[in-house]
């Protein structure tokens, strides 16, 4: 049934249910997803500003549809609008559409990240280790996603990758020759995220004695805090030239020690039993493996022990050495178990 009719147009019931229906399909998509993604537990989930940000997409992409879909529906060639060309030359055409699927690409891009880091972050693990790696794998992934939606575009332009990639290879090679440590930052940022030698919540101890958590991963540097709470960037190619001990690598558990010296004829079993019930009483000192003393030295005025035990707090080991050492002062002020100091004998000859 024919409803509109001029020269030019015409309009038909079923071009207008189409057209409504395609306004209705557009408007529920909307309106559902703004519904679940003001959800609280979603919200808390991905976050405001990127529950935002997705709501922001999701509004342009299928409005643009549903008035895409409803335009055709009507007779309007909108179709004919988008592919009008913006720049034309005899290597390239852009059209308007171009315009829009920049945006589809970039922002459709942006919108899986948020989402892959939405759930690596809430994914529960099992250790700090697991987390580093999740973590990794998340940067990876995203790097691989942005190289895609890249070539993407640049395919979408109608540009050969395999041409820019050829044109822009002397470019880099002579970028290379210039500026060769930077390049080699970026080669060891995916060193390090591939055999993930360095994940993210690592103790690392750099050859400068430079004790501090991987807290970043760039491309190019890291961020590491210190026990100062001060965030030091470093270059990745620190990481893969010089020897770095990682005290979380294979386990978040390390063992620590403090060495003690007590007054010669004090009770050496006593002193171990004194030892080790210090290291029980605190709440960060692991049970499993027990700790356990040495008797490591006949000092010059002293017997020396070493307590040795295991902790996963390993950033923050110094506060715990130290709620060790005052238990052991308490625990041998008790038992009458004395700490020597060091003493000299001088003597005075008088002048002859």
């Amino acid at each position: 049934m024919i409803l509109i009719e001029t020269a030019k147009f015409s309009l038909t019931v079923n071009q207008l249910v189409l057209a409504v229906v395609s306004l209705l399909a557009g408007f529920m998509i909307i309106f559902f997803s703004r519904i679940f993604l003001r959800r609280k537990r979603i919200r808390n989930i991905l976050g405001g500003k990127n529950s935002r940000k997705i709501l922001n997409f999701i509004y342009i992409v299928f409005g643009f549809f549903s008035i895409y879909a409803c335009f055709e529906s009507l007779g309007f060639e909108f179709k004919e609008f988008i592919n009008k060309t913006i720049i034309n030359t005899d290597r390239v055409k852009i059209h308007y559409y171009h315009i829009f699927v920049f945006y589809l690409i970039i922002a459709g891009t942006q919108v899986v990240i948020y989402i892959l880091e939405a759930y690596v972050n809430r994914k529960p693990s099992s250790s700090q280790i697991e987390k580093g790696k999740s973590r990794s794998i998340y940067l990876i992934i995203k790097y691989f996603i942005y190289v895609i939606a890249i070539t993407l575009f640049i395919e979408s332009l109608g540009f050969n990758i395999t041409i820019v990639i050829a044109s822009l290879s002397a470019l880099l090679v002579g970028l290379g020759l210039g500026i060769q440590h930077i390049f080699n930052d970026f080669i060891s940022g995916f060193i390090i995220l591939f055999d993930r030698s360095v994940k993210i919540g690592d103790v690392v101890e750099i050859e400068d004695e430079l004790i501090g958590k991987v807290v970043k991963i760039n491309l190019r540097t890291s961020i590491v805090i210190t026990r100062d709470d001060v965030e030091v960037i470093i270059p990745n190619s620190k990481f893969t030239s010089e020897n770095i001990t990682n005290w979380t690598h294979n386990s978040t558990m390390s063992r620590f020690f403090i060495v003690v010296g007590v007054a010669y004829g004090s009770d050496v079993r006593l002193v171990e039993k004194l030892l080790i019930k210090a290291a029980k009483t605190h709440s960060l000192v692991a049970s499993d493996p027990p700790p356990i003393v040495h008797f490591v030295n006949f000092g010059e005025s002293s017997l020396d022990f070493k307590l040795m035990f295991f902790s996963e707090d390993n950033f923050r080991i110094e506060k715990i050495k130290s709620d060790l050492r005052f238990e052991i002062d308490k625990l041998f002020r008790e038992n009458n178990v004395t700490i020597p100091f060091p003493q000299r004998d001088v003597h005075f000859y008088p002048k002859t």
